[in-house]
Parts: structure tokens; sequence; C-alpha cells
């Protein structure tokens, strides 16, 4: 049952009760159509809350407010009912709300989440991104919070600059807050330093695939093991570069940097071809495992790999996870997209009784240190606590929830075992990076549903060979194609090229 029937049938009975039901206390991707929200369902429901609030409802004195926040991360805190009690005591008394949340594990996240919107589940706000967002929208299941934003997010306003928020809009509407973090893409070469050091390696000079080739071929002679050593994505990084416009597939999109907004089949261009080639030519020479293609999960140790973060990652990440110090490089520029900054959004439910609350609430989640504190590190004496310094000191590894989720990373607290500012250097990434040609623009796919759905399947078949270099790109990209024109994707390419010009205004 789809959320706009159940909007429908849910809007009419409260419109002849006076009332809005509401919660009294909810990379391949999908895609998705951009035709906006149930316009009449949005009209209704703003007039049924304009009611509420003239006979008392969200605007009464010292009332406190019920909300429900659904999000993710390794389950609920064994500490929850504490640690609630705190945070609904000094929110209540700020901005007046109760909240209640529901963290849903991992491996459970994808069919909970979809029972949540397609059944209509109470809830007042949800995490999302932007494999459901998109398809969410035009469900009619989050609150159009556009007009909203001034009035109650002042202090987010001021944090975040304005092009993230436009990387959310659809039809220049807004229906999902940012967590405003590292939200553009920066990627690294992480090297083992013992290696760089053995072999004095230059790794500021190797910033591009073709430029390792030799220090790689060195090593697999040495080490007798793979220098690069890959799961079955492969090195899917250097698809980075071209937007993928909404189409929810590497193989469509545009390029960041370019302003004309040529649509391309990625494969083709000379950039990714020529990576594809080098892939290629390391797995022959047994630089990449030969099971690549196969691997769901890749492995502890790597004397390189990419991956995205900011260059402190190395020291409080990348080098513990491998349990060895390593030296990183950036890769390219820093790119800010739609896809990015998606990454992490919280919407609010076109059910809501209190659509202020949850926007003052989110607000409050992603400026106040002392809330935001709480819910990156938990409770105060159980989880963390905070030294003579002012700095972050966890008690234990214990708390459930995940930080990137909830708010801003540049109003947490520096935790003590950081010798450096974290939070600022990713705050300086964002606010250099090069924002896509793109942004803010959403392929509508109603007309090509079909066909963009035939050609994801048809790229998934092949994808994992291709992005370990086991097959030849001067094979499989012709095959591709031809496959890919069979399934329609000249009209995939001619639909997606008709819009980016509109957009541009061509």
């Amino acid at each position: 049952m789809k959320v706009k029937k159940l909007l429908a049938a849910g809007l009419a009975a409260a419109m002849m009760l006076g009332t809005l039901a509401g919660c009294g206390g909810g990379k391949e991707n999908s895609g998705g159509n951009t035709g906006g929200e149930d316009s009449k369902s949005q009209e209704a429901s703003a007039e049924t809350k304009e009611s509420e609030k003239e006979s008392g409802g969200e605007t009464a004195s010292g009332e406190i407010v019920n909300l429900k926040w659904v999000t993710i991360g390794n389950g609920m805190p064994t500490n929850y009912d504490t640690w609630i009690t705190k945070v609904n005591d000094y929110i209540g008394e700020k901005i007046g709300v109760n909240l209640e949340m529901e963290v849903i594990p991992w491996g459970d996240w994808d069919n909970r989440r979809n029972i949540i919107i397609s059944t209509n589940e109470p809830y007042d706000i949800i995490f999302g991104n932007g494999n459901n967002y998109l398809a969410d929208i035009n469900l009619g299941a989050y609150y159009d919070i556009t007009d909203m934003l001034d009035a109650n997010m002042p202090g987010l306003n001021e944090l975040m600059p304005a092009k993230y928020w436009d990387a959310v809009k659809v039809k220049d509407r807004i229906y999902g807050v940012p967590t405003y973090k590292d939200s553009s893409i920066s990627n690294y070469s992480i090297w083992d330093k013992e290696l760089v050091d053995e072999y004095s390696l230059d790794v500021a000079s190797m910033t591009e695939l073709a430029s390792m080739t030799e220090t790689f071929e060195t090593l697999k002679a040495d080490k007798n093991d793979y220098p690069v050593y890959v799961k079955n994505d492969g090195l899917y990084y250097i698809f980075d570069v071209y937007d993928q416009i909404g189409g929810g597939t590497q193989i469509l999109g545009v390029r960041y940097d370019d302003a004309d907004g040529k649509v391309c089949f990625t494969l083709e261009e000379p950039d990714i071809y020529a990576q594809l080639e080098i892939l290629h030519d390391w797995y022959k020479k047994g630089i990449i495992n030969p099971d690549a293609s196969a691997l769901s999960e890749g492995r502890v140790y790597n004397m390189w790999r990419v991956a995205q973060g900011w260059e402190s990652a190395g020291i409080t990440v990348w080098g513990p996870q491998m349990g060895k110090e390593v030296v990183v490089q950036k890769l390219g520029d820093t790119i800010l997209s739609n896809e990015t900054v998606r990454g992490s959004l919280n919407m609010v439910s076109i059910n809501t009784k209190y659509p202020e609350k949850c926007l003052q609430f989110l607000d409050m989640v992603n400026t106040d240190t002392k809330l935001r504190d709480m819910f990156y590190y938990g409770e105060e004496g159980v989880n963390f606590e905070y030294n003579a310094d002012g700095k972050a000191h966890k008690i234990n590894e214990e708390w459930a929830m995940a930080g990137y989720t909830q708010g801003s990373f540049f109003t947490v607290t520096q935790i003590d075992t950081d010798e450096f500012d974290q939070w600022g250097e990713i705050k300086a990434l964002n606010e250099a990076a090069v924002s896509s040609a793109m942004l803010g623009f959403n392929l509508d796919t109603s007309a090509i549903t079909d066909q963009l759905a035939n050609c994801r399947e048809i790229w998934l078949r092949y994808r994992s060979e291709v992005m370990t270099g086991v097959q030849d790109p001067a094979v499989a990209v012709p095959q591709i194609k031809e496959e890919l024109m069979n399934a329609g994707w000249q009209d995939v390419m001619d639909e997606a090229q008709r819009q980016v010009d509109e957009f541009l205004g061509k």
C-alpha cells in the first residue's frame, strides 16, 4: 500500500474530526522521480495544524510535546532509559520537547524503515539518505519545510552554508535536514608507513593510478603479496568525479566540473576508460588479488588502499583499523554534490502534529554542544566525562548510536585523545569543496523508469569484473554498451540530457 493512499484516507478522516493524526510519542541506488509530494495533502495538513495552533496545540505556553525520532545505529543503548531522561530534562526546559527514540540496527534498517514508511507507522522525525529521499518525497511521506527554516532553524542556518540546502532541494523545495559533517567527498591513498620508509616512496607524486604501477610491481615481487587487495566493488572511487544526477548508477553522469552539462556514458569517457585499462593491467600482473570479483569483504591489512575521509583519519580511523601506522595522500579535488550531502538526512513526517518543534529540536541537536555531546558520546558519567581541559573522555565504547546520523560534527566537543582539530579539518575541506555543476539537479525518471532499471541490472552483472580488472575494457565496454542500447539506454541518455539542458537554461 502506498503512503499517498494511506495519507489520503487519514487526512480525509482528520478533516472530518478537525484534527490531524500524528505521532503522540519515524553505491547503486534506486533513484526515483521528482514529481514532488501531494500538494493537496500538504495544504490540508497545514490547514489542520493552523487549527491546532488556534486551539492551543503547539503554541500553548509551557506545553511539552512528544516527538519520536527513528534512526540507525547498533540498536538501543543499554542505558537508554537513564540517558533519555537526562536528554528530556534538558530539551524539555529549553524547547518544550519530550523525545522518544527508536535506534534500528544496520542489518535491520532497510526492512524496518520500509515498513515504517509504507504502512504509515507513526513517527515525527526519521533518518534517511539519497537511496530513498526522492522516492519517499514522491510518496508524500515528508513535510515540506522550505518556508519554516528561517524561523525554526536559525542556528543551523548560520552554521551550514546555503549550498548544502541547495543539495537537498527537489523542485526548489526542501524536505530534509542535512547533517552537516564530512558532507563532501575527499579521497585519500592510504599507505603502510613501514613500506613507505623501506622503499623511500614519494607518495606525494603518486596521485594517479598510472604513477603507482612501477611501485606496485616492485612490492609484488619483493613481498609476494597483492599490493592492491580489493573486494568486488573494486576501485569504485574513480567514478566520484561524475555526478550521478539522480540516475542511481555509476555509468550515467555529468563530470562535476563540466559547466556545459554533457550527460555521459562514463565507461567510454577517456579518464574512466584509461583507469579501467590500468586495473586490467594490474590484474594480469597479479597486483590485484585474483579472487577480488567474488569477495564481499576486504581484509584488515592492505599495503595500499583508497578511502573517503580526511587526512587525520589516518591517525584516528585507518591506521587503528589496520593495526599499522599509515601515510595518507589526497587524491584530486574535494567535491560537493547532491549525493555527498544526501548521505545523511533527517526528515519530518507529513503526519506530525508538531513540524515546528521537530525543526527546533533538529536545530538544537545540531548546534547546542551539550545536547550534541549527549547524542554523540552518550550519558555523561556513564559513557563519557569532561576532563579538566573541557575535552570529552570516553569511559567506554558501549554507546550504540551512530554520530553521523544525528547532526553536525562541528559542535561536538573534541575527544581528549585527539592532538589536533579533527572537526576543523573536516570543516575546512567542506568550505574548500568544488561544487558539482549539477548541484540541486534531480533527474525525473518517470518517463524512463523501465529502461533505467533494465540498464542498471545490466551494469550490475558486469560491475564486479570490470571494477576489479578481471575483464579487458576493450572487450567489456563495447559489449556492455550493446546490451544497454538494446535495453533503452539511448532513451535514458536523451531524456537525462534534455532535463540537464533545461536545468542549465539552454
